[in-house]
């Protein structure tokens, strides 16, 4: 038997259309392949996934406008650069390339909303700074950052503030910074640009589990008050209980074992986007293991995972690695979609995506799973590729929630560059 050849659009068409029908009930379009995302317009909500290779990069646009950026990462890791590129190129930081991202698509000059999940340099930058900005000691870790005219050293979401102004800001530990055994870099890299804008009017207040529209629509709520709400989940290890109050399980970790170190991922912060039918979680790096009373030892992931229940699209937890996604979370979140933000080779991890596929979803079909970049590694998993809409090489993967939250598109746009270029979409009905 020959050899079928295919070119370029027309391989596409049977990677999406294979995709499809493995379980993703999903209306696939062509007509918008190779044309320029066609941008929000009110009414809409847009989850954009921004692809850097640096770290986590999230921006979302409700659909009164209000927007929301939540963690811009600035890691480097020179070893994976030939799995896991620096996009579009290396000539740039991380949070430069987000800066601009945000340009193209958000015409405005201050975001409602800055957002950090936790502090790790893949979702906020650093401050651990080497001697000539590029290259830290350790061969596995380089550290990369820009001075300024006025002598700071700035990276990741620093990069972002220089372009932007912002109104509120959260993060998963104030006013307790530092809680937990917390040291990382991120942390010492943002408190001053914090404590500088809080003294010209930045709204900073503690992220209060479990409360409703803590984060609120702030252009046009009244039109979406009905169809529209966003619930605080976890931070710092407090997780909502379902009814009006929360549990602390760090607390409990540390009672215990005596010991106050936590890891950082655990005490990520995460909440619940929800729009009509559609639903969607982030839940930055959350992973499972804490101790409760008695040392009884608890999937803390898999509790979140119930407090949050099911969902339409899920940010996979750390960047979907084997430690976590778990399949007590998965089988209590059920999403029809997944994506997992990159800047290593094992994002998301060959077991972490046979458990997606092997679970399912909670409309009885087999999850899409949508990774910013499928490479050699991923291919590893069985089966695991059947179920991802890849467009070959990096991607920005954005999520387009249409008015009313009934339908939603799920597009990847070209990333070796910044023309926006649409490489494939599908789209789908939101089951309630």
């Amino acid at each position: 038997m020959g050899v079928m050849k295919f070119n370029r659009r027309e391989f596409l068409e049977v990677v999406l259309a294979s995709a499809a029908c493995t379980g993703f009930d999903g209306c696939i379009s062509f007509d918008e392949i190779g044309a320029e995302y066609p941008g929000w317009k009110p009414g809409e909500m847009d989850l954009h996934f921004v692809y850097t290779g640096c770290g986590e990069n999230i921006f979302y646009r409700l659909p009164d406008g209000t927007a929301i950026l939540n963690d811009t990462g600035d890691f480097y890791r020179p070893r994976d650069l030939n799995r896991v590129p620096l996009l579009p190129s290396a000539d740039r930081l991380g949070g430069e390339w987000m800066a601009r991202y945000l340009k193209r698509v958000y015409p405005e000059k201050t975001i409602d909303y800055a957002i950090f999940s936790h502090w790790h340099a893949d979702h906020i930058g650093h401050a651990e700074f080497s001697g000539d900005g590029t290259q830290g000691n350790d061969p596995a870790r380089a550290f990369r950052y820009r001075v300024t005219p006025d002598g700071r050293k700035v990276n990741g979401f620093l990069c972002v503030a220089e372009e932007f102004g912002f109104r509120r800001y959260f993060d998963h530990q104030y006013p307790n910074r530092g809680a937990y055994g917390s040291n990382d870099t991120s942390r010492r890299l943002l408190q001053p640009w914090v404590e500088a804008e809080a003294k010209k009017g930045l709204v900073v207040e503690p992220f209060k589990v479990g409360a409703l529209n803590q984060i609120a629509l702030l252009r046009d709520p009244v039109r979406y008050a009905d169809v529209f709400s966003i619930r605080n989940v976890c931070a710092n290890g407090k997780l909502w209980d379902g009814k009006d109050g929360y549990r602390d399980y760090a607390a409990e970790h540390v009672a215990a074992t005596g010991k106050s170190a936590i890891a950082e991922n655990t005490l990520s912060m995460g909440f619940v986007i929800q729009y009509g039918k559609f639903r969607y979680f982030t839940g930055g790096d959350v992973q499972p293991w804490l101790k409760t009373k008695g040392g009884k030892k608890v999937n803390y992931e898999a509790l979140v995972g119930e407090r949050v229940g099911p969902v339409s699209f899920c940010k996979m937890n750390h960047h979907g690695c084997d430690n976590a996604m778990t399949e007590d979370f998965i089988k209590a979140v059920r999403a029809q979609a997944y994506t997992s933000c990159m800047w290593c080779p094992w994002q998301a991890h060959p077991k972490a995506l046979e458990r997606l596929a092997k679970i399912g979803s909670y409309d009885g079909k087999r999850p899409f799973i949508v990774p910013n970049l499928v490479t050699d590694i991923q291919t590893q998993a069985k089966n695991a590729s059947a179920y991802a809409l890849d467009a070959s090489g990096a991607s920005h993967v954005v999520v387009k929630v249409l008015a009313g939250g009934e339908r939603y598109r799920i597009y990847l746009l070209e990333a070796a560059d910044e023309s926006m270029r649409v490489k494939a979409v599908v789209s789908r009905t939101t089951e309630s």
